[in-house]
């Protein structure tokens, strides 16, 4: 039996919010360099990316089940998008899904936003050739992301959101750490979901085991190091903005929101970990 024309897949489809403006600004020395542009487009993904998949297998959750091992990984990335697909299997869906975080948090570190869909359809995907009904859907999805929006008449969210049938995919899986490393990965909104890198930018720790100690100044110099990058992402996003487009601004309220909250959370733990550094009352 031949394989279909155009095989289902995970199909993701995203780009870069403001490009244009960044390319022009970067034109008249006043935003990003060219090696900056470069560094950008490079980070959406690159023909790496497919080779280390075929030649080492899965790297996120390598033991979940899989129908190649190459995944039929494939991506496209020119100027300010990519195009990247998987076989429809857990371990495909997941390691498409961690592409794209990583994709975004490489971009939110150099305060740039990105937005697109995670869709399940019919593709036909090579180096050379990309078209299908499925990225016919993915790309018709990305200009309607509403996820994390802030009102019923806002569009266009700054998100790379997954379709209601991706995350029943995975709802139905039984391994253990798809389930893990999606939860890490993506965050939920009521009836929506996309992909989420601020959940990075928390600071763990964990009450030392026997044998071990609990040490609070490694803990608040580690929350400090995470307070910095959180800083410096914002500064960033604000840099970015271009204040004379108003639906730019609204896109960068979202980033810097959500930024904010995790420097609220940083607060949060240090308190924790206060209490847990003081001296038991004696009794």
């Amino acid at each position: 039996m031949s394989e279909p024309e155009q095989p289902e897949k995970f199909i993701a489809f995203f780009d870069v919010l403001g490009w244009k403006h960044h390319v022009r600004a970067s034109s008249e020395g006043t935003g990003l360099s060219r090696v900056e542009l470069e560094e950008t487009i490079g980070a959406l993904g690159t023909d790496e990316d497919r080779k280390h998949i075929e030649k080492y297998g899965p790297t996120t959750c390598p033991q979940a089940p899989y129908i190649r091992r190459d995944l039929d990984f494939q991506i496209t990335a020119a100027s300010d998008c990519a195009i990247v697909s998987t076989e429809i299997s857990p371990a495909g869906l997941i390691n498409l899904v961690s592409h794209c975080w990583t994709a975004c948090f490489k971009l939110l570190s150099k305060g740039l936003m990105c937005r697109g869909s995670i869709t399940r359809g019919q593709i036909h995907h090579t180096d050379k050739y990309q078209f299908g009904t499925g990225l016919n859907e993915a790309t018709e999805r990305e200009k309607k992301v509403a996820v994390f929006r802030e009102n019923a008449d806002e569009s266009g969210t700054p998100y790379i959101e997954l379709g209601k049938d991706v995350v029943f995919y995975v709802e139905q899986q039984h391994d253990q750490c798809v389930k893990e490393m999606f939860s890490r990965l993506v965050e939920i909104d009521d009836d929506l979901a996309a992909v989420f890198p601020f959940k990075r930018l928390n600071h763990s720790f964990m009450i030392a085991g026997f044998g071990t100690e609990f040490d609070p100044q490694s803990e608040r110099d580690s929350l400090n190091n995470v307070r910095g990058w959180i800083r410096m992402m914002r500064a960033q996003v604000q840099r970015h903005i271009n204040m004379a487009d108003a639906s730019v601004v609204q896109k960068g309220g979202h980033y810097l929101r959500l930024l904010d909250a995790q420097m609220v959370a940083c607060d949060d733990t240090e308190e924790a970990i206060n209490r847990l550094s003081r001296p038991f009352a004696s009794s």
